[in-house]
């Protein structure tokens, strides 16, 4: 191993630089916990921003279907996901999930997200529905900003690659 190889390359530099711009923007509008967008900045930086706008645009489709489904389940079945009925039911959503990917021909990776973000709203917000909503809302927008601000700084900062 020479010096050379201990040198951060382009994309490390650029993933780096996307989660200070989240962070720095967190910090501008007083936003205490931006998890999601800094993770989505990290996983969406790619080799190139055409590869980072279609992994992001896979990831915010994931994270929609996935909301969605969570919270069509939260509003059927809510009230029986603290009971033995719970793991059924929370697997059986993610077959629903799974499956409508499938059928909608998407990209597996939209079907991870979606089941992801299922079962993260499932087992941590199933206490009420509109707790889950508002996490579904947070963690949409969230995800977008991150995807946004890697997309950019990917695009526009061509010269570290």
């Amino acid at each position: 191993m020479n010096f050379k190889d201990l040198i951060p390359g382009g994309r490390i530099v650029k993933t780096a630089l996307a989660v200070l711009i989240c962070l720095i923007l967190a910090y501008i509008i007083d936003y205490d916990y931006p998890i999601y967008a800094v993770i989505a900045g990290v996983l969406m930086m790619k080799e190139s921003s055409d590869e980072t706008k279609w992994a992001g645009f896979n990831r915010m489709k994931g994270t929609v279907l996935g909301g969605v489904i969570s919270y069509i389940t939260l509003m059927i079945f809510g009230k029986w996901l603290d009971t033995i009925w719970g793991p059924f039911i929370m697997s059986f959503s993610v077959i629903v999930v799974l499956s409508i990917t499938k059928w909608m021909d998407q990209d597996s990776y939209v079907g991870s997200m979606s089941s992801v973000v299922l079962l993260i709203t499932l087992m941590g917000h199933a206490s009420t529905s509109r707790g889950a909503f508002v996490y579904v809302v947070i963690r949409t927008v969230e995800t977008l900003i991150g995807i946004l601000i890697a997309f950019f700084v990917n695009e526009y900062i061509k010269r570290l690659q």
